[in-house]
C-alpha cells in the first residue's frame, strides 16, 4: 500500500468537508491505507453534528499518525498547508507539526556579530522551546535568494524548496510579490502581531504588504563620527557639503547597491525633491527628474573632495569602517543606530565615537520575515517566525545586537515593558525619542531602482 502521508491527508479531509466532488487539477487522489479510510468514512458520515474545532482536532490527530505510519517526519512527508488550512487551524496545533522539523532561514550574512547570534543563541532557543533545527541559509544579497525563487518559478519546481523563510524588505520584497514566489496570506493570523503597530503591517516601501510578510526588525539610519576629531558635524545635507568640500579626502560614502550606501543617497533624493512625505504614494515621473537633478548634481560636486577623489567607494560597511578606523576618513555610517556602541564595546571604535541625525530626519523602516511559495516547511517556517516577533526575542536581540525596539510599548505587559526599559543604551547611541522624532518614512522602491541605475551612469561612470 502507498503512503501519501498528511500532506495527502490533509487535502483529502479539507475537500471532503467541503463536499467537494470534483478532482483537483494537478492533484492526484490519496492512496490511504485501511485504517485511515474508515476513520475518513466516519467523520465523513457525521461531519455535519460535529463542530469545527472537532473536526480540526480530528484531522490534525490523523495527520499526526500518518506522519508515523510513514516512517517519521521527513522533508517529503511534512504537511504542506495552504493559506485557508492555516486560518483554520489551531496555533498549538501548527506549533505541533512543527516540532521535530528542520526550518532553512535565509538570511542576509554581512553582520558577523548577527551570525553569532543567529547561529547559538537563537538555534539554541529554538531547540529547546520547539524542538525545531534551525539552519542558516547566509546570502551577500537578499536579491540572490529572490533571484532564485524566481528561477525555481520559472522551472515548475513549486515543492520541495531549500529555503523555508526569508528576511526581506523593499525592493526586493516588491519583486517577489510581482513574481508571485510568496506564500500567504499568513501574517495578520500570526499570535504576535498584535505586538506591531498597525502602519508597520501596510507598506514595505511604498509596497502593499497584505499579509505576504510578517514585520520583524526596525532600522534607522545615523551616521558617526570620531568627536574628538569632529567636534560638531554637520546636520544638513547643505552643512554636509560644505564640511566635505572644506576637508577634502575624509568622506566617502559606499557604493550602491549595498543598503547602506543606497540609503544614503535616498536623503539626497527625499531632500532635493521637497520632503519624504511626497515619495511615498507611488511614483511620480516629475518629481523624481527634479529630485535625481539636485541629487546628482550634489553627488557630483563633492566627487572631487571625496576620499580618493571619488575614482572609487568602499563597496560594504565593513569597508568603509576599516578605513574610518584607520583614520582615512572622519564618517561613517549605518541603518543601526546602535552600531556605534556596539563597536566602541568590542574595541573595535574609540570611546569618543558618537552618532547623530539630520535635523530634518533620517530614514527608518521596518523589515520583514517570509515563507517562499515552495518552502518545505510551512509549520515550522510559521513558527519561527512568530518566536522571532515575540517580545522575549526582540528583547534579547535588542540587548545583544543593540537592535531598536520594535513593538508598540502599550502593547507589552508590566514585565516586559520593565524588560524594555532596563535595556542598556551605549554611549554612542542616540535616546529612542529623538530617534523617533526624526524619523522619515521610505519612499517607494520604485524610486530606489531608479536612483540606483542613474547613480552608476550619471555619477559612478561619469569621468
Amino acid at each position: 500500500m502507498e503512503c501519501d502521508g498528511p500532506a495527502s491527508l490533509w487535502y483529502y479531509f479539507q475537500s471532503s468537508a467541503k463536499r467537494d466532488t470534483k478532482a483537483t487539477p494537478g492533484r492526484r487522489t490519496p492512496h490511504l491505507p485501511s485504517f485511515w479510510l474508515h476513520a475518513v468514512s466516519e467523520l465523513k458520515l457525521n461531519r455535519m453534528s460535529y463542530k469545527k474545532s472537532l473536526v480540526t482536532t480530528a484531522i490534525l490527530a490523523l495527520i499526526s499518525l500518518g506522519a508515523v505510519s510513514c516512517g517519521g517526519r521527513d522533508d517529503a512527508s511534512r504537511p504542506s498547508i495552504s493559506p485557508r488550512q492555516f486560518v483554520d487551524t489551531p496555533w498549538e496545533e501548527v506549533a505541533r507539526l512543527a516540532r521535530g522539523t528542520t526550518v532553512n532561514f535565509g538570511m542576509w550574512a554581512g553582520d558577523e556579530a548577527r551570525n553569532r547570534y543567529f547561529q547559538t543563541a537563537v538555534t539554541e532557543t529554538l531547540r529547546r522551546e520547539y524542538e525545531i533545527t534551525l539552519r542558516i541559509v547566509p546570502a551577500g544579497d537578499i536579491a540572490e535568494i529572490v533571484n532564485r525563487l524566481l528561477n525555481e518559478k520559472v522551472a515548475g519546481k513549486t515543492v520541495g524548496g531549500g529555503i523555508d523563510m526569508i528576511w526581506v524588505n523593499g525592493e526586493n520584497f516588491r519583486t517577489a510579490r510581482q513574481g508571485d514566489i510568496l506564500w500567504g496570506p499568513f501574517a495578520e493570523h500570526l499570535p504576535n502581531i498584535r505586538f506591531y503597530d498597525e502602519a508597520s503591517r501596510l507598506r514595505d516601501f511604498g509596497t502593499p504588504i497584505e499579509g505576504y510578510e510578517a514585520p520583524w526588525q526596525r532600522a534607522q539610519f545615523v551616521m558617526a563620527c570620531d568627536a574628538s576629531r569632529v567636534p560638531d558635524p554637520p546636520r544638513s545635507i547643505p552643512a554636509l557639503r560644505e564640511w566635505i568640500k572644506s576637508h577634502p579626502g575624509r568622506f566617502t560614502y559606499i557604493a550602491p547597491p549595498d543598503f547602506t550606501g543606497s540609503v544614503f543617497l535616498r536623503h539626497l533624493l527625499l531632500h532635493y525633491g521637497g520632503g519624504a512625505e511626497r515619495f511615498t504614494e507611488g511614483f511620480d515621473e516629475a518629481l523624481y527628474v527634479k529630485a535625481m537633478t539636485g541629487t546628482v548634481d550634489f553627488l557630483n560636486g563633492i566627487k572631487p573632495y571625496l576620499w580618493r577623489k571619488g575614482e572609487t567607494y568602499p563597496a560594504t560597511l565593513r569597508e568603509a569602517d576599516r578605513l574610518f578606523v584607520n583614520n582615512e576618513i572622519d564618517f561613517t555610517m549605518s541603518y543601526g543606530p546602535s552600531f556605534a556602541s556596539e563597536r566602541i564595546a568590542r574595541g573595535e571604535y574609540p570611546p569618543t565615537v558618537r552618532t547623530f541625525v539630520f535635523d530634518e530626519g533620517t530614514i527608518g523602516n521596518y523589515s520583514f520575515l517570509a515563507i517562499p511559495f515552495n518552502a518545505s516547511n510551512i509549520p515550522g517556517a510559521l513558527v519561527v517566525i512568530n518566536h522571532l516577533m515575540s517580545p522575549m526575542a526582540a528583547i534579547d536581540q535588542a540587548r545583544v545586537l543593540g537592535s531598536l525596539y520594535p513593538h508598540r510599548l502599550e502593547s507589552l505587559s508590566f514585565e516586559e515593558r520593565e524588560a524594555v526599559d532596563a535595556l542598556p543604551r551605549g554611549p554612542a547611541t542616540l535616546p529612542l525619542e529623538e530617534l523617533a522624532r526624526r524619523q522619515l518614512p521610505e519612499p517607494d522602491a520604485r524610486y530606489l531602482d531608479r536612483l540606483e541605475k542613474d547613480w552608476m551612469k550619471k555619477v559612478l561612470q561619469r569621468p
